[in-house]
């Protein structure tokens, strides 16, 4: 009977442990776009919410926090064709909310410019407005804003500083430099013969 009771006691533990862990998997955030992010250079981006299975939430709101060197603009359109910076709201969706159940997948394009560069994080949170603000889901993404654009494979391309190229650096030996050496050996070669020919006159 004891054995019995333990087996149950481990199970209930094993279930209250996963069950939170299935709930949150209902509901996930992906942030997409392409290349770096560069300063002051707007780059286009998707926030993704996907729903697989999700239980019924009636009011929600995609809450948006974010850390780093200053704060972006992200701007996002409704449905109505309204522009709205949620960088600055803090949040995106209706302000009564909104409601998600089942499976899908809800793509907001949006317009990123940073104006600093350096390392953000980008918190994203589905909160329940009908549950005292509960987190549903959330997902935080690591970005890295670069002050100029990179080359592509992060390879450096050559540059010409005001059109002008600096003189190659020499390499081997010119052709004034085998002409003085020729001077060079016929004057020693006829002064040799000069010196042999007095010595066997002599």
């Amino acid at each position: 009977m004891k054995k019995i009771l333990s087996f149950i006691m481990i199970l209930a533990i094993i279930f209250s442990t996963v069950s939170p862990v299935l709930a949150a998997d209902e509901y996930s955030f992906d942030l997409q776009y392409t290349g770096n992010l560069v300063k002051n250079v707007e780059k286009d981006a998707v926030v993704i919410l996907t729903g697989v299975a999700g239980t019924l939430h009636t009011s929600v709101q995609i809450k948006v926090e974010i850390t780093g060197p200053a704060t972006p603009k992200l701007l996002a359109t409704d449905t109505a064709g309204g522009e709205h910076d949620i960088a600055q709201m803090g949040y995106w969706g209706p302000t009564s909310g909104f409601a998600v159940q089942g499976d899908f997948v809800n793509k907001t394009p949006i317009k990123a410019t940073f104006v600093e560069e350096g390392n953000y994080t980008i918190t994203l949170s589905l909160i329940d407005l009908a549950n005292a603000n509960a987190v549903i889901a959330t997902k935080t993404f690591d970005l890295q804003v670069y002050e100029d654009s990179l080359p592509e494979n992060n390879v450096i391309d050559n540059t010409i500083v005001e059109n002008m190229v600096e003189e190659l650096p020499k390499t081997g030996t010119s052709i004034w430099e085998y002409v003085t050496y020729l001077a060079v050996l016929t004057i020693v070669l006829w002064g040799v013969g000069v010196y042999f020919n007095k010595k066997s006159v002599a």
